[in-house]
């Protein structure tokens, strides 16, 4: 029935009645506070101004084989405002009859403008007592989803004084000017590999629609709001538009919801004008109304990812727009719902689970909006705190392990709640100068999102004001809600520093004569997995910067969710900055970090896990989702792999210790741009055209590989855009060495797929082993002179200023490990600095 839901619920007592509320699309089910929506008493719920008649609709039904008599009254009329009343209160039924039931509720003007009140109403016979709630809204005046008229004149005021807020406007006009909304038609296509139809617009769509009004609001400029209302009318056409096939865009739930939410704040600006006929009214509330319904049943305690928390953000605001309480109330405390999502995904350290800086804004950029919404209505997310849940080790559609996958949350348990403002800060620590989150997981570097703009301005702390003076602020959000001036303050990050569930450090090197951009940025990872977007590289390295220069990524190669490479490359442990074992993939399993220091002379974290490894998935198409699993081969045992990284102002020191009870083939891999020379080794065979010719190894992904033998360490240098990388392999002195290309996915795109990318390999074969290396990264001329080292925990790096600096690291087979760094000039002790 398009357009229409007829939603029936039947209670029953003892046979006796069935009770059944007809309710239009106007509502659906809710009970406050209630999570299981198979438990809800059903509740209407309905605008109207005041002093206005809402009518609600309900069946009653006998379902006894005797004649019955059901009384009908208001629940504590008194109580209410409103004035409430039955068109009948008295009923006698023969078995099998349906009578349709009435209630009248007159909105009262002492309840405020956007305020609710709920009507009971009791049906009663001999034999049982049944209430029913209906929940009735004092209609507020349009704009008041993501912008109010109050909003619209700060915004107006801004333009008129501000530079920054004028040129803001201008590239939003002209960026809207060249653009036109897609014809709506209807695509049906795999994806990924699932085939389904839907409408042919980008999830963007509707977030161009709300801009357009804006832009309207702003300049008064009709032809913006002909557009929108010309779009608004394809896609909410009743016989051809998202009523006829219930998906808007050619994505999933996630593109939905930013489509719908957007949607339904262009639908919010132009509500009043009468533009909009009484018929586009009523199917612009049908279609929200439908997708409301479709979106409940995507909901699931165990859906606890960016898509469904993109869904729920994209019905709230609908739910907002519609002014149904109701749902809101449910979209906020069912299972999956806002609340389940905030409080099972925020992890302790306010990092989203998925562990990738893209993801984690992309959620936080939604429910911020969501708590500006909530704040334009009077209520207040922002401040709001939900008790901390249990995330499930399962997901929706995957069992704990699938392809490898972990869903849970690992590391400290924190707070016992969490809320929208822990979503907003926790990830400047791991910011770059220009405060762009390093990459981790699926993600890419991610510059500062809008939401840091809404962020201020409720919170208005020094940390959110640094990332907005490093921000563009060239987005809707800045435009309508960013402060005019933002103070200048300090860089807050310049120190070591680590987030314990997301499991990331970043050393940062303190010489004094060092500005923020001349500081070695190393970042390593150790924590939480991510589920779905989660990468099998615990100990890696995940990035190393320097004069702003990037050196890796976690997305170093990119084929897409939809293709083999994803799973079985970008994923995998070969891609990574790490010691890989058997050519094989990673088990994710929580990991510690043992050690972390930060001092003058060095930075030094040390982390641990203790993984068994297995056979990477494999694409299968004919899955869903398209992936053979596989097994962990019983007999392996777990292999404890232990990185020791130390970052000093001239280069790091990393030091790897891999234990097992049977024998394997470990590589340490390193995978730069710029190939320059290789030192210290000499050929063995040719040119091979991938590393590996099985199916089930990622190393098939390499090509053009060369291998070498070394006897007294190797030394490899690299030149990427005027920055240079010396990569010094101590130890193992005696060991197999590989150069490959590094794979590519596609054309090249940022830090992906570059052609000039290699993977640099050292390989033993061994139980025991322990793996020595220096990396400097510099400009112009590479400050060290030599390196010395007698064994695999001690080296003696040379400077060409005539500084000896001697690093030492005790009991890196044990828990206690320590490191202890001493310079010398002149053959005299200058300083030096151990770890407790």
């Amino acid at each position: 029935m398009k357009g229409k839901i007829a939603l029936i619920v039947s209670i029953v007592h003892k046979s006796l009645l069935v009770i059944a509320l007809m309710l239009s699309v106007n509502s659906f089910a809710n009970v406050k506070g209630e999570k299981d929506a198979s438990k809800k008493k059903e509740v209407q719920c309905k605008s109207a101004n005041a002093n206005d008649t809402i009518n609600y609709g309900f069946n009653i039904q006998n379902t006894h084989n005797s004649k019955q008599t059901f009384h009908l009254q208001i629940h504590k009329p008194r109580e209410i405002a409103s004035i409430s009343f039955l068109k009948d209160t008295l009923i006698t039924l023969e078995p099998g009859c349906i009578y349709k039931a009435n209630l009248s509720v007159i909105i009262s003007d002492r309840i405020p403008i956007g305020g609710q009140e709920s009507c009971f109403v009791t049906v009663k016979t001999d034999n049982s007592l049944e209430k029913f709630e209906f929940i009735s809204v004092r209609s507020m005046p349009h704009p008041f989803v993501l912008v109010t008229n109050d909003v619209i004149a700060e915004a107006k005021e801004k333009i008129n004084n501000y530079s920054w807020a004028k040129e803001n406007l201008n590239l939003m006009l002209k960026q809207l000017d060249k653009f036109e909304f897609p014809k709506r038609k209807i695509v049906t296509k795999p994806r990924p590999v699932k085939v389904w139809s839907s409408l042919a617009y980008d999830r963007s769509d509707g977030e161009k629609a709300f801009k357009m009004c804006l832009a309207w609001r702003l300049t008064g400029n009709e032809i913006y709001k002909k557009k929108v209302v010309e779009f608004l009318r394809e896609v909410c056409d009743k016989e051809e538009g998202y009523l006829s096939i219930g998906a808007a865009t050619t994505g999933v739930q996630v593109h939905e919801g930013n489509f719908f939410m957007f949607l339904a704040a262009a639908c919010d600006i132009l509500y009043a004008e009468d533009d909009l006929t009484s018929s586009d009214k009523e199917n612009i509330e049908a279609t929200f109304r439908y997708y409301l319904e479709l979106n409940r049943k995507h909901m699931d305690g165990l859906g606890i990812m960016n898509h469904q928390a993109s869904a729920n953000a994209g019905a709230i605001l609908a739910a907002l727009f519609l002014q149904d309480m109701s749902e809101v109330e449910y979209l906020t405390n069912a299972d999956g719902g806002m609340g389940d999502q905030i409080a099972k995904g925020v992890m302790a350290d306010g990092w989203w689970f998925e562990g990738t800086a893209n993801y984690c804004y992309l959620v936080a950029q939604r429910y911020v909006l969501v708590a500006q919404a909530f704040e334009n209505h009077g209520l207040d997310l922002y401040h709001r705190r939900f008790p901390t849940e249990f995330k499930s080790k399962d997901f929706e559609n995957a069992k704990e392990g699938y392809t490898g996958m972990k869903f849970d949350n690992w590391g400290p348990t924190g707070k016992n709640t969490r809320g929208v403002e822990d979503m907003v800060s926790p990830y400047i620590c791991m910011m770059d100068e220009d405060a762009n989150v390093v990459a981790s997981n699926d993600t890419n570097l991610k510059e500062p999102n809008e939401f840091y703009e809404l962020a201020y301005r409720e919170y208005g702390s020094k940390e959110l004001a640094w990332v907005l003076s490093k921000s563009k602020r060239d987005s809707w959000v800045s435009l309508m809600y960013g402060i005019p001036e933002i103070p200048v303050v300090e860089d807050p990050r310049t120190a070591s520093d680590f987030v314990a569930n997301v499991g990331l450090v970043a050393l940062r090197s303190q010489g004094k004569s060092h500005v923020p951009e001349e500081q070695i940025q190393a970042y390593f990872k150790y924590g939480t997995h991510g589920g779905w977007h989660g990468h099998f590289d615990r100990t890696g390295m995940v990035a190393l910067d320097r004069y702003g220069h990037k050196f890796f990524s976690t997305e170093m190669v990119w084929f897409g969710y939809g293709k083999p490479g994803y799973k079985e490359c970008v994923q995998t442990s070969a891609t990574h900055n790490m010691v890989v074992v058997d050519e094989l993939q990673q088990e994710a399993v929580p990991s510690e970090q043992l050690l972390f220091y930060k001092g003058d002379m060095m930075q030094v974290s040390v982390t641990e896990t203790n993984a068994r490894w297995r056979t990477i998935p494999t694409w299968n198409a004919e899955k869903f989702p398209p992936w053979d699993d596989k097994e962990f081969d019983e007999a392996f045992k777990p292999v404890q792999q232990r990185r020791v990284s130390i970052v000093t102002d001239d280069y790091v020191v990393i030091a790897d210790y891999i234990n097992a009870p049977q024998k394997h083939t470990y590589d340490w891999l390193l995978h730069p741009k710029g190939f320059k020379s290789i030192n210290g080794v000499r050929k063995t065979g040719g040119v091979l055209d991938s590393l590996s010719k099985k199916y089930d190894s990622p190393y098939k992904y390499f090509k053009k590989g060369q291998w070498y033998k070394t006897k007294k360490g190797a030394e490899i240098k690299f030149l990427d855009e005027g920055v240079n990388l010396d990569v010094h392999t101590l130890w193992p002195k005696k060991a197999d060495v590989l150069l490959a290309n590094y794979p590519i996915g596609g054309k090249p795109r940022g830090m992906k797929n570059n052609p000039d990318r290699k993977t640099y390999g050292v390989r033993v074969n061994a139980k025991t082993a322990q793996f020595l290396n220096v990396l400097e990264p510099y400009k112009g001329k590479s400050q060290i002179f030599k390196i010395v080292s007698a064994n695999p925990n001690e080296l003696i790096v040379k400077l060409i200023d005539g500084r000896e600096q001697k690093i030492s690291i005790s009991n890196i087979e044990s828990s206690n490990i320590k490191i202890e760094i001493v310079e010398k000039k002149d053959k005299d002790i200058i300083r030096t600095e151990k770890t407790n």
